[in-house]
């Protein structure tokens, strides 16, 4: 059974060790850089980072990190409470056995009940080419909204209310 944990001084290092396989690291960042973004961000102050290691049982599986994105007046493309979901990995020693779904659906349950805020959505962006990761959203109920982002990603959501 998958379990989110947070990530602590105790496991980080083994958080930025997890790998995918080569033709994976084109569709995410690495989990040091997410890791350094989620502090910068908890330091900025304007969202809030909301970073987790993936465990099955004792081992770590996996990285996944959403981000808690609140009404920015000041920016008319933040006009709603939303959760963008930045990072879903699984090592390349664990894929297949489904920790990727589990982990999605528990983070989706931690946004629904979230303390520092209410969102309407779930949003995040997908390459097409990335077969494997688009099915999970779509299987997960996200709809491909037909926007893209500079990088030519596909932006997906799932309504939370």
């Amino acid at each position: 059974m998958v379990e989110l944990r947070e990530i602590s001084e105790d496991n980080f290092v083994e958080c930025i060790k997890l790998d995918l396989t080569k033709e994976q690291w084109r569709y995410v960042a690495s989990n040091a850089y997410s890791l350094s973004e989620a502090y910068a961000q908890k330091n900025d102050g304007k969202y809030t980072p909301i970073p987790y290691a993936i465990y099955n049982g004792d081992e770590m599986v996996g990285f996944i990190m959403a981000v808690y994105q609140p009404i920015d007046e000041d920016d008319l493309e933040d006009d709603k409470n939303v959760f963008y979901l930045s990072r879903m990995m699984i090592d390349k020693r664990f894929q297949g056995n489904g920790y990727g779904k589990e982990a999605m659906i528990k983070m989706i349950e931690i946004m629904k009940t979230f303390q520092n805020g209410s969102a309407e959505a779930v949003v995040l962006s997908c390459s097409k080419e990335n077969v494997v990761a688009y099915e999970l959203y779509k299987s997960l109920g996200f709809v491909d909204t037909g926007e893209c982002d500079e990088d030519g990603d596909s932006y997906f959501r799932l309504d939370l209310k």
